[in-house]
C-alpha cells in the first residue's frame, strides 16, 4: 500500500485542463516562443521536462524552439548564447532553466529586450527584473520534508545523538541554498544542542555545497566528509539535497567498506533511487510532479501570450509563483 505525503498541491489542475481542451488560437503559432533547458547528461530528469514541455507547448500550438546544453562551466556560456541567438531570433517568450543564474544576470541580455517576458522553469534567477513568473516546486519545503524525515528517525530511535552530514548542490543554482536553508530551519537547534552531531564540522551551505550536482561530485563530497570517521564507519544520517549527490554518498560509504547504509535523504525520484531504496542504500527521495510543473509553465505562457495574466497567490523577490505539487518516496511507494 502506498503512503505517499503530498504536500502543495496546487489548486490549478482543473484551469490547465480547462485550458488544454480550449481550441488553440491561431495567433498563438506566430507567437515565438524559447525553452532553454540543461540536457539529461548530468541529471536525468531534463529529458522528462523537455518531453513535457515539447507535448504541452504543442498543445497551446505555439511556434516553440528548444535548446539544451550540458550543466558544466562550458554549458553555462552556451546558455547564454542559446538566449542570445533566442532573442535575436525574435522570441517574445522565454522559458529558462537556468544552468547557471549568475551568468545569465551578468549577460545583460535581458535587459536589452525589455519586451520579452521570461518564465523560470524550475530553477530561479533572481535578482533580475526581467522575470515575469516562476513555474516550479517549494524549494524551501522540500528542504524541510528532508529534514523532518531525518528528524522523525532520530526520535522514534530514541538515541541521545546522532550524527549527520550535508551534501548539497552548487551555488550556480539558487535552489540548492533554498534547499539547505529550508533544511536547517528545523536542524540547527539539534544541531547547536549537540543532539546532531557534524563530525566533519561542515555546518554552512559554503562548506557543504558541491562543485555541481554531478554523481561524481557528490562522491568526492562523501570522501571529504568520511575522513572525520574511522575506517568502514560513517555519519547515521546524511542530508543530501538530491538522488545524484545521494548515488554519489553511496558510491563513497561503499569504497569505504561501509556496510550499513545511513538514513540518506534525496531529490528528483530517479530510476536509480528507486533501485537504490528498493534495496535499503538510500531511504527516501522527493518527487517533483514534473508533468505539473510543465503544464503550469505552459499556461504562464498562454496567459502572457493572450495578455490575461493569472493570478499567483505567492510570490518570491516579488516574482509572482506557481508551485506544483512534491511528494515524499519511500520505500512503501513503490
Amino acid at each position: 500500500m502506498k503512503n505517499n505525503l503530498t504536500i502543495k498541491v496546487l489548486a490549478f489542475a482543473a484551469v490547465v485542463l480547462l485550458a488544454l481542451a480550449c481550441t488553440k488560437d491561431n495567433g498563438s503559432k506566430n507567437q515565438k516562443v524559447a525553452v532553454l533547458l540543461p540536457d539529461a547528461s548530468v541529471i536525468d530528469r531534463w529529458a522528462t521536462d523537455k518531453a513535457n514541455l515539447e507535448t504541452v507547448m504543442g498543445k497551446y500550438g505555439f511556434n516553440t524552439t528548444f535548446y539544451v546544453a550540458p550543466e558544466t562551466a562550458a554549458g553555462a556560456v552556451q546558455q547564454v548564447d542559446q538566449l542570445r541567438d533566442a532573442l535575436k531570433g525574435g522570441a517574445k517568450y522565454i522559458v529558462l532553466t537556468a544552468i547557471d543564474y549568475k551568468k545569465i544576470n551578468e549577460s545583460g541580455l535581458l535587459e536589452q529586450y525589455p519586451d520579452v517576458k521570461v518564465v523560470c522553469h524550475d530553477r530561479f534567477v533572481l535578482d533580475n527584473p526581467r522575470i515575469a513568473y516562476i513555474s516550479s516546486t517549494d524549494t524551501k519545503e522540500i528542504g524541510r520534508m528532508q529534514a523532518m524525515f531525518l528528524l522523525n528517525h532520530f526520535h522514534s530511535s530514541g538515541a541521545a545523538s546522532m550524527t549527520i552530514e550535508f551534501l548539497e548542490g552548487p551555488d550556480t543554482d539558487i535552489n540548492a541554498k533554498d534547499y539547505f536553508d529550508g533544511a536547517m530551519e528545523l536542524l540547527k537547534k539539534y544541531i547547536d544542542s549537540q543532539q546532531l552531531v557534524v563530525k566533519s564540522g561542515k555546518k554552512e551551505y559554503s562548506q557543504v555545497k558541491a562543485d555541481s550536482w554531478d554523481t561524481a561530485d557528490g562522491r568526492k563530497a562523501m570522501q571529504d566528509r568520511l575522513t572525520s570517521y574511522v575506517a568502514g564507519k560513517g555519519p547515521d544520517m546524511i542530508l543530501a539535497a538530491n538522488d545524484n549527490l545521494a548515488q554519489g554518498a553511496i558510491e563513497a560509504l561503499e569504497e569505504a567498506g561501509v556496510s550499513v547504509m545511513p538514513v540518506i535523504t534525496g531529490q528528483d525520484n530517479t530510476a536509480t533511487a528507486q533501485a537504490n531504496i528498493k534495496s535499503h542504500k538510500q531511504t527516501m527521495t522527493i518527487d517533483k510532479n514534473l508533468k505539473d510543473m510543465a503544464y503550469n509553465t505552459a499556461l504562464i505562457v498562454n496567459s502572457l501570450v493572450s495578455n490575461s495574466p493569472v493570478q499567483a497567490s505567492q510570490s518570491i523577490s516579488g516574482i509572482p509563483v506557481f508551485y506544483s505539487k512534491i511528494t515524499l518516496m519511500t520505500i512503501d511507494s513503490y
